[in-house]
């Protein structure tokens, strides 16, 4: 059954049930109800009661489904229904462009961000695993939280809290800037604090000559850091503490531990010949 024609004086209208909107635009029929609710959709009623939907209200949903998307709140889409001229189109307009470019400005960075998580897993798959090698790294920024844990997910933990605290929009996969500062006190945690690398970083962590060695699977970077100790001492390099294990390829990667793969680094320095 149709809504009263005389009322409206539409013959020809094409009408659409609350269903058949809901369909169309993928959403639910409590949300069409919402919509009416607050005042931005405004059905027209059956002789039966039913809500029907005319040309009108296809254009409404047009401009409601748009704005939405764009993350225009109720009432500022129904101020604009309540005050449709050509100069209040053209200042939501100017309002879409705004969010729109900050949207392709989000979009942006995210793509830079997922291109270089997948550099990161090629890197570490290209990683010589159990050899200390010797590496030049630049200066680099840091967030830091500090607390003892022990496990992944502590640190899982800490890292949203890092994130979070500093407003970051950081993915944990196939992101080296993780990784853990290993404490000296065998006795407590395996790990003292977790820092995030970030060039907007609240504290330094110095340059220079560091030694490192990369290692599958879990929980193995006391037995790494000893490995590197073994060797400094060999070879007469001054070990400056603390350690740091970097994450490369860990549980947010891979469900197989065996594919895992984590760095100890530490910075050094050769020891001056005796005179």
């Amino acid at each position: 059954m149709e809504p009263d024609k005389g009322k409206y004086r539409m013959t020809k209208e094409r009408y659409y049930t609350i269903g058949e909107i809901a369909k169309m635009y993928h959403l639910g029929v409590d949300t069409l109800r919402y919509y009416e609710e607050k005042g931005i959709l405004e059905p027209i009623r059956g002789q039966n009661g039913y809500r029907y939907y005319d040309s009108q209200s296809i254009w409404r949903m047009n401009v409601i489904s748009n704005l939405r998307n764009l993350g225009f709140s109720v009432p500022r889409i129904r101020d604009y229904f309540q005050n449709h001229t050509v100069e209040t189109t053209q200042e939501l307009l100017y309002e879409e462009l705004g969010v729109i470019a900050e949207k392709i400005n989000e979009w942006t960075n995210l793509q830079k961000m997922v291109q270089e998580q997948v550099r990161t897993i090629r890197q570490a798959q290209a990683l010589e695993i159990g050899k200390v090698r010797s590496l030049e790294l630049e200066p680099r920024k840091a967030f830091e939280i500090r607390k003892d844990y022990s496990t992944d997910e502590d640190m899982d933990l800490l890292m949203m809290q890092l994130l979070e605290q500093n407003h970051r929009k950081l993915y944990m996969i196939g992101n080296n800037r993780m990784a853990s500062v290993m404490s000296e006190n065998g006795d407590h945690a395996l790990f003292e604090s977790a820092v995030m690398f970030d060039e907007e970083g609240d504290i330094d962590i110095p340059g220079g000559t560091y030694l490192s060695v990369c290692y599958h699977g879990v929980t193995d970077s006391r037995r790494q850091a000893d490995i590197i100790r073994a060797y400094a001492s060999e070879h007469r390099i001054v070990l400056k503490l603390p350690f740091m294990d970097l994450m490369w390829i860990d549980v947010h990667i891979s469900a197989d531990p065996a594919e895992y793969i984590s760095e100890v680094q530490v910075r050094a320095e050769w020891k001056q010949e005796l005179m």
